[in-house]
């Protein structure tokens, strides 16, 4: 373990290597393997902007191959010269440090992080008196950060702290990381602002990794400004940027459901100013934008979009949506799709498209009149112009790509043929998520029929359904004929109905005023013996409320009440729902919703 820390040493001081060195090498092997190991979980310390991507994770712009050993030598376990030493009468029921790091390592890789940290808390600080490092602290702060418990990574933080632990730059990134991943922004944010105080205090400089960490925690709980800020800084400190920093920074446009389209746009743009290349989670980030974010304010919008396209004046003027040509009228969204190659050529000529170098705006003027996902995707050149932009900067789209462009294309079966269409052409094959959402899209326009059809599809493709599958499916069972024809179905597949699936048709059965279908969800319930999720109750509670204020308007006479409500049939069908509610209110126990800590809880006494 000495020498090859000692070659680490040479290696970041650039000093060349002694000749007897693989002499050494070899009689330390088990040493070698253990430090290997150590790097292999540091690389989970890496805080990319994709977990699962193959982005280049090293260090860049002018920093020195020094920074970027130094920070991973933080999270490695210390040297065997630094080892604590015990109290002699104490010794023989303690283990030696690194025993402690291998035990937590594989609670960790079996995801007990409790256990984990129970290590730490109760067998070493309480029972065995062992005094953990910096390692122990690094490796479990920044287990809560991959999951979000923030509040424990403050915690274990301050516990180092206390101990007169050093902290390294690594214990930075995980916080950062932790606040990034809480499912509590004020907390996270507030926790953010406070640390970077702290680091700015104490003069701690920050390296690569602790700026995309900031970078991804300010994005995503809301705070832009400081966001974009960090960047500034980074350019600033001659740090050179990548498509890493890019995709923290469209994360954090993300976070901005307003106005992140506007801020992608610029994002963007900068990131061709920049030279910089896109990567494939690159554009998944910006169809994910595209579908949950707006353009905002009106104004600044116009000129931004001027800027962009190099004429600030082109929309300062209130102006309408302009038809490319009469004939397209009944096309939907005719920038987007088009059988006819006649049209479709017109179409291209005349489409925006601001993700090219050369960026334009075509004949759309009306940025009030954009205002729904496919709207936002004609900017982007429609799917054609996005899948095109792909290639130019040479990257193959995977089915994720098309997943997320299906949310994205017009709610339209000609849009839906054209984009399975261009995934056959580029021999693409679907998965299970394409065909649910497919499923999805159809059943939340009433086309049913369609919706069925995409088994068809599932079952030429050779995949296997799943428990989603099932769920919107259950969009399109109208009545209670249809939803007991879905349960067969789900039963034969080997899969159990659960209370998800039973809210979705209860939802059904709710819009359409079907007592008998109502309570035949609800004996669902009970005879499976699911517990109704606060979703579920909710709904039903509002069925209830809604029926009670129609029966009302009913006594009263009043003339806004639907003639439906005066049937006997809809009399008699309330007076058997009520009925049996209220005996089913205490037959069934509701299912509670726990804190998301709290699995990562010990409560063992």
């Amino acid at each position: 373990m000495i020498v090859f820390n000692r070659f680490l040493r040479q290696l970041i001081n650039i000093k060349p290597l002694r000749s007897n060195y693989n002499q050494q090498c070899c009689s330390n092997v088990r040493c070698v393997s253990t430090v290997k190991d150590f790097r292999k979980k540091t690389e989970s310390f890496s805080f990319n902007a994709e977990q699962n991507s193959d982005a280049d994770s090293d260090v860049f712009g002018t920093l020195t191959d020094r920074t970027e050993i130094n920070d991973k030598l933080d999270i490695l376990p210390p040297e065997d010269d630094d080892k604590i030493e015990y109290d002699k009468d104490e010794q023989h029921k303690r283990l030696h440090i690194t025993e402690y790091h291998k035990i937590i390592q594989e609670l960790i890789k079996q995801h007990k992080i409790a256990d984990a940290i129970d290590v730490l808390e109760t067998r070493m600080l309480k029972d065995e008196k062992a005094k953990p490092d910096y390692y122990v602290y690094n490796l479990l702060i920044g287990t809560c950060g991959k999951v979000g418990y923030v509040q424990k990574a403050f915690h274990l933080f301050n516990q180092m702290k206390k101990s007169g632990i050093k902290t390294t730059p690594a214990t930075y990134t995980c916080l950062f990381n932790a606040c990034a991943n809480s499912p509590y922004k004020d907390d996270a944010l507030k926790r953010a602002k406070k640390l970077h105080n702290l680091m700015s205090l104490k003069s701690i400089e920050p390296n690569i990794f602790n700026y995309h960490a900031m970078i991804k925690a300010f994005g995503r709980t809301g705070d832009l400004l400081t966001a974009f800020s960090l960047v500034d800084e980074m350019l600033t400190k001659k740090y050179k940027l990548k498509d890493e920093t890019f995709n923290f920074l469209l994360q954090a446009c993300i976070s901005d459901k307003e106005a992140g389209f506007r801020h992608a746009l610029l994002v963007w743009r900068k990131m061709i100013l920049k030279r910089v290349r896109p990567s494939l989670y690159t554009y998944n980030l910006l169809l994910k934008c595209t579908r949950e974010c707006s353009l905002g304010d009106e104004f600044e919008t116009r000129k931004i979009i001027g800027q962009i396209i190099g004429d600030p004046h082109l929309l300062t003027t209130e102006s309408k949506l302009e038809e490319l040509n009469t004939s397209e009228k009944d096309i939907p969204n005719t920038l987007l799709c088009n059988d006819n190659e006649n049209k479709l050529s017109l179409i291209e000529e005349n489409r925006p498209n601001l993700l090219d170098t050369k960026p334009n705006f075509g004949n759309i003027v009306g940025i009030s009149e954009i205002k729904s996902p496919e709207d936002r995707l004609i900017l982007l050149g429609g799917c054609l112009g996005f899948l095109k932009n792909m290639k130019i900067n040479g990257i193959k789209p995977e089915i994720k790509i098309f997943t997320q462009l299906l949310e994205v294309i017009p709610p339209t079966l000609s849009a839906e043929k054209l984009l399975l269409k261009e995934i056959s052409k580029r021999k693409v094959r679907v998965d299970i998520d394409f065909c649910n959402i497919l499923i999805k899209k159809r059943s939340l326009r009433f086309d049913y029929e369609e919706a069925k059809n995409v088994l068809n599809l599932i079952n030429s493709e050779n995949l296997s359904v799943d428990v989603v599958t099932f769920g919107v499916l259950a969009l399109g069972c109208k009545n209670k004929s249809e939803a007991k024809d879905l349960i067969k179905m789900i039963a034969d597949h080997g899969f159990r109905v659960n209370a998800e699936i039973l809210g979705t048709m209860l939802a059904q059965a709710c819009y359409h005023f079907n007592f008998s279908y109502v309570i035949y969800v609800m004996n669902m319930i009970k005879h499976e013996e699911i517990k109704p999720n606060k979703k579920f109750m909710d709904r039903l509670n509002r069925f209830n409320d809604t029926i009670k204020d129609l029966m009302k308007k009913r006594q009263n006479r009043e003339k806004d009440t639907p003639n439906f409500i005066q049937s006997y049939y809809f009399k008699e069908g309330y007076r058997k729902f009520q009925n049996f509610y209220k005996k089913w209110l205490l037959e069934v126990t509701v299912d509670e919703e726990l804190h998301p800590w709290d699995q990562f809880k010990n409560n063992k006494k």
